[in-house]
C-alpha cells in the first residue's frame, strides 16, 4: 500500500451494499429494494448499520474540524 493511498483512501471501497433511501419503510412495510419481503425480514439491520456508520463518519469529521481548546 502506497503512502498517498493510506491518507487519501476513497469510500467507494465501502462494500456495504446499496445505499437505502432518505425516508425509509416501516417494520411491517415492504422492503424498499423490491425483494417482497418485509422490511423487517429483508434490509431493517443492513440499513441499521450503515446509518450507524454514516453517523460515526459525520461526528468524526465534525470532531476533527472543531477548534481545540487547551
Amino acid at each position: 500500500m502506497g503512502m498517498f493511498s493510506r491518507f487519501f483512501k476513497s469510500e467507494s471501497n465501502d462494500n456495504s451494499g446499496p445505499i437505502p433511501p432518505e425516508v425509509l419503510p416501516l417494520r411491517n412495510d415492504m422492503c424498499w429494494c423490491g425483494s417482497g419481503l418485509k422490511y423487517k425480514k429483508c434490509h431493517l439491520d443492513k440499513d441499521q448499520v450503515y446509518l450507524e456508520n454514516k453517523r460515526q463518519k459525520e461526528l468524526a469529521a465534525k470532531k476533527a474540524c472543531s477548534p481545540v481548546y487547551g
